[in-house]
């Protein structure tokens, strides 16, 4: 008999399709409530970094104009030194120099808090502009390489690393789209940190973790190396590294973008190179190479 003509197989296939439809509704309607619930994050972290961003605009100022008020201090005892004892005048300079150094440091870490929520912010404006700035290479790395790190501890308390840096002092400061390349630092020094963190599980802590953060001024580039004595990458691997949403972490620990995200950073937006060079159960290291000449 020929199942086509059958009114019963017919209904089934019909009720099916039918239950099958509500499923696929079902499912599109979690994803519509997930993505208001993330909206809804998204919106309040943006209002938090903006009510954050004001008062430190204020430390930054406030603490730059201490400092023009113990450089005029600095003048006025310059201008009585004759009158003051060697004692009064001897504890006034140990004092005014410790009030210089406190000064720097606080608008040292007040600017770089700037930065951080800046970025923060600006990887919440996918569509956002490119704005391309001078930029000191060296002080990225570093930065936004801590920054990572202490993003893998905030997930996991006992994990902890040695930074060894070779920064070449004689790159000055190149045009960079800052924010896109400070996501690329976070992502890859967030897979070194995961990679380190599972060789440490398993060799059971009798293990060192390290990250090589190196710079060098080449003739017309700038090379930046991240590399990580970690879990490595097997040469299979490596060649769909890079390819979107592929990814060598477990389910819900990454989600196979980031690489992809860094590569289209580096060569579209920076018209630069990124690489990988690894050795399973020994290292990872990601080479980039930016022009100089980026306009």
């Amino acid at each position: 008999m020929d199942q086509r003509n059958n009114p019963a197989m017919n209904q089934l296939d019909a009720t099916d399709q039918i239950a099958l439809l509500a499923n696929e509704l079902e499912e599109v309607k979690q994803k519509f409530i997930q993505n208001d619930k993330l909206a809804l994050i998204g919106k309040l972290t943006a209002g938090i970094l903006h009510e954050i961003k004001n008062p430190l605009n204020f430390i930054n100022n406030f603490t730059k104009m201490s400092q023009e008020l113990v450089g005029e201090l600095y003048e006025i005892v310059d201008g009585v030194r004759e009158k003051l004892d060697p004692d009064t005048l001897a504890d006034f300079n140990e004092t005014r120099s410790m009030l210089s150094a406190s000064l720097t440091k606080i608008l040292e870490n007040g600017e770089r808090t700037q930065r951080i929520i800046f970025s923060m912010l600006a990887q919440m404006h996918d569509n956002k502009e490119l704005v391309f700035e001078l930029s000191d290479i060296n002080k990225l790395v570093d930065e936004f390489a801590k920054l990572a790190y202490q993003g893998a501890r905030g997930n996991d308390k006992d994990f902890n690393l040695k930074f060894n840096t070779d920064y070449d002092p004689t790159i000055e400061p190149i045009n960079l789209e800052f924010q896109e390349m400070s996501r690329v630092i976070i992502n890859l020094v967030d897979n070194a940190c995961y990679a380190l963190s599972e060789k440490k599980k398993r060799n059971k802590g009798c293990f060192s973790p390290e990250i090589l953060l190196r710079t060098k001024k080449l003739d017309n580039f700038v090379e930046i190396r991240i590399r990580d004595n970690g879990i490595g990458i097997p040469q299979e691997v490596i060649d769909k590294l890079f390819s979107p949403f592929f990814t060598t972490k477990p389910k819900g620990k990454g989600t196979g973008l980031g690489l992809s995200l860094s590569r289209d950073i580096i060569t579209n937006i920076h018209k630069g190179k990124i690489e990988i060079e690894s050795k399973e159960n020994e290292f990872t290291e990601f080479k980039i190479l930016i022009p100089t000449n980026l306009e």
